[in-house]
């Protein structure tokens, strides 16, 4: 090779050394400014303004419940804590946070550890906090008649702690506000699966919703209508119920089947059932009849003045 060629040579290799050295250092240089750009990122993740971040302990036991499944035959609902679930803070009705739920250990836990953060605006330290779950409304409208759907959104529970400004000086007890109730509707022999079902109480307590009013939590009261997805192939619904008629009293039920035809059903209520909420009551052989609805001649004594 001549001396020409090697220095040819030379000056190739050089070129593509400096390429390649180029397209290292733009690399890095990309790096550099994605960890820049990730860096930055995760520094701008604002501190709500005027708020704490507090952590609470907290227990579960019968009847307190959330996480709900039947064990012992299904003559037992079984309580526990899921990491899905939401717990609200408020201050005399004002709603001033949402905490998150980290469960303790097994499979069921029983115990949680609640943490997020609250606004502090405008408090007067110490303070009573009360936590409530599952949800922000207070709502007993719209069931599907399952234990999934009380789970979620109308098993509802309250509990009161200290907070002092920095942290919280109570560990938090759950007292459950309603009961929940297992019905199974049947006509003769069979199990009839409603299209819906609606319940009234006759003591007229049987609450609707809440809402904070006047310093206290105030109830509407009415019945409520069951509007299942399916039919549960052992026949059995789950309605979650807040009764604040403390006697013994009479849930009358409107169902309407599968046919579309109305049947009606009654259950008394033993005062023994109402006196406390949180619990569960199995109501599953309720018979249905299906009521006539033939005209009655009737004669007016006077006649009808028009207007």
């Amino acid at each position: 090779m001549t001396t020409k060629m090697r220095m040819k040579s030379k000056s190739s290799l050089s070129m593509k050394t400096r390429a390649l050295l180029g397209i290292l250092a733009g690399a890095a240089i990309w790096c550099a400014c994605q960890k820049e750009a990730i860096h930055i990122v995760k520094e701008e993740i604002p501190v709500p303004k005027d708020s704490v971040w507090i952590s609470v302990s907290t227990s579960k036991g019968e009847p307190e419940a959330k996480g709900l499944d039947l064990i012992n035959d299904g003559a037992t609902l079984n309580t526990y804590w899921k990491g899905t679930e939401t717990v609200q803070v408020y201050v005399d009705g004002s709603h001033l946070g949402t905490l998150t739920v980290t469960p303790g250990e097994g499979e069921k836990p029983k115990q949680a550890t609640l943490s997020g953060y609250i606004g502090t605006e405008g408090l007067t330290f110490p303070v009573l906090l009360t936590l409530r779950l599952p949800r922000e409304s207070w709502s007993y409208t719209g069931q599907a008649g399952t234990l999934a759907s009380i789970e979620n959104s109308y098993d509802y529970a309250l509990a009161s702690v200290g907070f002092n400004g920095s942290e919280i000086t109570d560990n938090a007890h759950f007292t459950n506000v309603q009961s929940i109730y297992r019905f199974g509707f049947k006509l003769g022999e069979n199990y009839l699966d409603p299209r819906s079902f609606t319940v009234e109480a006759a003591g007229g307590k049987l609450v609707q919703g809440l809402s904070y009013e006047g310093g206290e939590w105030m109830p509407s009261y009415g019945s409520l209508t069951v509007t299942p997805a399916a039919a549960p192939e052992d026949h059995f619904y789950y309605v979650s119920l807040r009764n604040e008629f403390t006697a013994a009293d009479t849930y009358s039920f409107v169902i309407v089947g599968q046919d579309d035809a109305l049947y009606t059903a009654s259950k008394e209520i033993p005062a023994r059932v109402l006196d406390v909420p949180g619990k569960f009551i199995s109501a599953k052989s309720i018979s249905v009849t299906k009521p006539s609805f033939a005209p009655v001649n009737e004669t007016l004594s006077e006649p009808v003045e028009v207007l």
